[in-house]
């Protein structure tokens, strides 16, 4: 396990470097035009954008609200590879609002500038996802040599969570970091995780204001260079470079919050929260029916309660450790947070005389968990964990579709604190299941009008099901809506729906006028379709940084049924392929059958494993490639 490193930095002192006393914090720079004549980055030379200046600046006021305003400045040079840049996402939590916002966007044209603002707060689209409200805004008028210029201010009573992402996908010209909070009922300490940089500017001091001493830090960094995407990387976040402040200690008039010298400190703690211990004291005798409650079998019982919950009890699809209201509520709304819907269940397996104890986890786009270092803030979600026969099972019943120790792809990072009493224990678990996608493809050609034609067919199971079903879930009408879309295919009549067995189901009907060629008598057509494998290329040019990781380990298995039209017959078939690792980690077989009039291809990948050692990618590369090549195979049909 890698322990990243921990900056404490003392209050009361002044560190600058040379070039302190030249340097301004908080002093975005007037419009340039000399901004929109700059033709590439000189930073890294092909990006197709980058942060000329970034500026967040976090302000806790004396009533313990925190203001938070944020400053960008953004060159577009290829606007083509610069789809993450022409949008603006503002997320807010709950109880954050947003008070200012205001979009400058430039441009030259015939060597004069021209200007277009956004300050309206109604022209953002608001959409609300996974328990975070977010403000978004397409950019309009965006191209090659833009410049945008976006501010905002947010209020929150959220001081727990002042972070800053030192690192994106575009260089960063010049971008600082600013906290200040009163002396007296806050103390921070800087937690740098993921990749360390030291900053160019740095000012850590205190000032008076206004009789209140107030601690400031500032950091300024210059010419950064971009973190380079890789597929298969469980959460980016984790090894960004970032600024991290974590609460040590905060105090209020009724309240007093201090870190927790051990894990036993922080459940023993947690035990005395009306919305965590309180909470789990409740009475839950009359919920269960009494044939679940008694059922003769122990890890059967379990099932059948978390079954129970799942049916009648729904995810807001909120975090949280704490619970959101009290039981009564949460029986009568049937609807809560991660903490109140396994909170529940764990009440109930223990009515039914199971053990079990919540299990605390900090999601994968938390960012992953230090066990090292006790600190509430970075555990945002409650898994139910049982025992039985020394044997532990762990349950989410936040997603309908999941089962016991098999999870929601958002719950496998790695760590997770065991709250059994007042002790707390830090434990690793990693994902042991086979998931498996299952595609089947039963098509004959329509020669008439030039169209392949057919009913596509895919099955999920394990991790897949889970994450396929709660997309559903969520929105029915989208997920019917982009399925084709996925496989760039020309799809309708998607019929998705969940089996007895709890693997999901999506079919559809297509018809495509691209998938084959007729040249004379002959017609020639990859039978793989729309399932070709480039769309999972290890095509990674720069050297591998990271573990490779699936986070579950995978069968996919593709099936091709075709009908050979009449007056036809085969001129040539795709040749048979198999090949594995010598330690059989990674496996495929391509094989090519004919029967009666149809030709049967089926094309099966194995990985053996959730996750590999970076130093496996070339392996996976080399393999990859025989697959694309092994698939693109044609099949040759002549006329009789």
């Amino acid at each position: 396990m890698k322990i990243n490193a921990k900056l404490t930095v003392a209050v009361s002192c002044l560190v600058f470097n040379t070039s302190f006393a030249q340097h301004k914090f908080l002093s975005p720079p007037l419009f340039d035009e000399a901004d929109l004549k700059k033709t590439n980055s000189l930073i890294e030379k092909d990006a197709p954008a980058e942060i000329l200046y970034n500026s967040v600046r976090y302000n806790i006021m004396n009533d313990n609200s925190l203001e938070k305003e944020w400053y960008s400045k953004i060159k577009i040079y290829d606007k083509k590879r610069s789809e993450d840049w022409l949008n603006i996402s503002i997320p807010l939590l709950t109880d954050e609002s947003l008070s200012k916002f205001e979009v400058r966007i430039y441009n030259l044209s015939n060597n004069k500038v021209e200007k277009i603002l956004i300050d309206k707060k109604e022209q953002l689209k608001e959409n609300f996802t996974e328990g975070i409200n977010i403000y978004k805004l397409a950019l309009p008028n965006i191209s090659d040599g833009s410049v945008i210029e976006y501010s905002y201010k947010v209020t929150s009573n959220n001081i727990s969570n002042p972070v800053y992402f030192l690192e994106y996908n575009i260089p960063v010209v010049y971008q600082e970091y600013n906290l200040e909070y009163p002396d007296e009922p806050i103390t921070y300490s800087f937690n740098s995780t993921g990749s360390i940089f030291k900053p160019k500017y740095h000012i850590s001091t205190t000032e008076d204001r206004l009789g209140a001493l107030y601690n400031v830090f500032r950091f300024g960094y210059e010419d950064m260079k971009s973190i380079q995407k890789e597929k298969y990387v469980k959460d980016l976040n984790r090894f960004r470079g970032k600024i991290k402040p974590e609460l040590k200690r905060f105090s209020t008039k009724y309240f007093t919050y201090s870190e927790f010298k051990d894990w036993n400190n922080l459940a023993d703690k947690l035990y005395s929260f009306d919305d965590f211990g309180s909470f789990l004291k409740g009475n839950v005798k009359d919920i269960l029916p009494e044939n679940i409650k008694t059922y003769y079998d122990p890890l059967g019982r379990a099932d059948k309660i978390f079954n129970f919950v799942k049916e009648n009890y729904r995810w807001n699809e909120k975090a949280g450790i704490m619970a959101s209201q009290n039981l009564r509520q949460l029986i009568k709304t049937k609807s809560g947070n991660s903490a109140d819907i396994n909170l529940l269940l764990t009440m109930l397996l223990r009515d039914a005389g199971i053990e079990a104890n919540p299990l605390l986890i900090s999601t994968v786009d938390n960012g992953i968990l230090n066990v090292i270092s006790p600190n509430i803030n970075n555990l945002n979600f409650v898994l139910t964990s049982v025992k039985i026969n020394n044997q532990i099972y762990f349950y989410d019943a936040t997603s309908f579709n999941s089962k016991v120790n098999m999870l929601p792809e958002r719950d496998w990072n790695d760590f997770g604190i065991l709250l059994e009493g007042k002790k707390g224990t830090s434990l690793s678990f990693s994902n042991t299941n086979i998931s498996k996608k299952e595609m089947n493809i039963k098509a004959s050609l329509d020669l008439g009008n030039s169209l392949v034609k057919g009913i596509f067919t895919q099955k999920d199971s394990g991790m897949y099901a889970i994450n396929s079903y709660d997309e559903f879930d969520r929105n029915k009408d989208k997920y019917k809506q982009v399925f084709p879309s996925r496989y760039n295919i020309d799809g309708k009549n998607v019929e998705p729906k969940l089996l007895d067995n709890g693997d999901f189901e999506t079919q559809m009907a297509f018809s495509d006028s691209n998938l084959m060629d007729v040249i004379g008598d002959k017609i020639v057509i990859n039978p793989i379709m729309f399932l070709n494998a480039e769309k999972e290329l290890f095509d990674q040019s720069h050297e591998r940084k990271y573990q490779i990781d699936f986070i579950s380990a995978f069968n996919k298995e593709k099936r091709i049924e075709l009908e050979i039209p009449e007056n036809y017959k085969v001129l040539s078939l795709p040749k048979d392929k198999k090949m594995a690792t010598d330690d059989q980690e990674i496996s495929f077989l391509y094989k090519v059958e004919t029967l009666g009039n149809k030709i049967i291809i089926t094309s099966k990948i194995g990985i053996a494993s959730q996750n590999y050692p970076k130093e496996y990618y070339p392996f996976f590369k080399q393999i990859w490639k025989t697959i694309s090549e092994t698939e693109n195979q044609v099949i040759s049909l002549v006329k009789k």
